[in-house]
């Protein structure tokens, strides 16, 4: 049975307009693994908020790492010709993609004032139903708000009277504001990479591992979206074109036919089907995904009073909504709740695995 692989659609010149997407994507190409694509464009359809969404037969697989990890037990091992030290290496490196190569992609897109007005903002809302293009962006910037507090990074509110009226007082506002430390971060990152790269075709050698594709999955995000001031794609492909060329060279082996696409499954575990079926596990999955660090993260570097705050409200805002929901359906009789000893609506065997990631990680 064919896979089902639900995430972002396309835009930007990417094959999805999120990394973590673009990799899973990368993934199942590279592995030869038969799957169609459902361009779900809406992250409430899985159970954790999140896409990648997998479907793997009755089981469902949420979040990257997680997806990641049942495909390479299912034969699909994107790292089955490397050493157990050279996995340990590429896990080190994936780190690090996941998290700085994400900050500095989310740093262009919602700090950058021209940037998400003019390209990030009405991208979501041509991907995204209506009524959600009109706040889903909004919800996103305001998760990078909170992921670059760390960096001592400023998102103020999008407003259009603030923008540039020409090209020439936009590039003067640019070239006024510097490089900021956030580039330092990325080129930081660049060169890492570049040196474990070398003069090699892919990471490992000539054949491509998972390392590969989280790669091409982030860096794509970097190099392809001609944002109005695109600096990391100028500083990848003029400073690092070894990198540039990598993205060229992966895009061409493993993008360049086009997927089958599917229609959506009608059993799929939604974020609401999540609620209703164990309202306790739903409430504390919200909670590990927005908190999203490990124990061990968590002693290691303490969030400040401005990430604290906007958890708790975040937390609080999505159990008032579902709260009043709930109360609406129940008082206008659209749904009853019986209290019984059913195991609930999915059929015998049928489960999903969810994945525990960083509050910031929404797209």
């Amino acid at each position: 049975m064919a896979l089902q692989l639900y995430v972002w659609g396309p835009a930007l010149d990417v094959p999805s307009i999120d990394p973590s997407c673009v990799a899973v994507e990368a993934y199942l190409r590279a592995t030869n693994a038969k799957f169609t694509v459902v361009y779900a464009n809406d992250p409430q359809l899985s159970p954790t908020g999140q896409l990648p969404l997998l479907k793997d037969g009755p089981v469902w697989v949420a979040g990257a790492s997680r997806i990641l990890s049942h495909l390479s037990k299912k034969g699909h091992d994107g790292n089955a010709s490397l050493s157990a030290e050279q996995v340990a290496d590429s896990l080190a490196y994936i780190s690090l993609i996941e998290e700085k190569l994400y900050d500095c992609m989310l740093f262009t897109w919602y700090a950058d004032q021209t940037n998400f007005v003019k390209t990030i903002r009405p991208t979501y809302a041509k991907l995204l139903p209506f009524p959600t293009r009109y706040f889903v962006p909004i919800r996103l910037r305001n998760n990078a708000k909170a992921r670059l507090e760390k960096y001592e990074v400023e998102i103020k509110d999008d407003d259009d009277s603030q923008l540039a009226t020409s090209e020439t007082d936009d590039l003067k506002k640019l070239m006024e504001t510097g490089w900021h430390h956030m580039y330092t971060l990325a080129r930081d990152t660049y060169k890492v990479l570049d040196a474990k790269l070398g003069e090699k075709d892919y990471f490992f050698g000539d054949k491509p591992s998972t390392l590969d594709c989280l790669a091409f999955g982030y860096l794509s995000l970097h190099m392809y979206p001609m944002l109005p001031h695109h600096r990391l794609r100028i500083i990848l492909t003029t400073e690092y074109p070894r990198l540039s060329l990598f993205c060229d060279r992966f895009k061409k082996a493993y993008f360049t036919e086009p997927l089958p696409q599917s229609e959506s499954a009608t059993e799929i575990p939604t974020l609401w089907k999540s609620f209703t079926n164990s309202p306790v596990e739903f409430f504390s999955s919200i909670k590990s995904n927005i908190i999203g660090q490990s124990g061990e993260e968590e002693k290691e570097e303490k969030k400040s009073d401005a990430q604290l705050d906007f958890e708790r409200k975040r937390i609080w805002s999505i159990a008032g909504a579902v709260t009043l929901f709930l109360g609406y359906i129940i008082m206008n009789g659209i749904v009853s709740i019986e209290l019984g000893d059913d195991s609930g609506d999915y059929e015998e065997g049928e489960y999903y695995e969810q994945e525990e990631e960083d509050f910031g990680d929404d797209e």
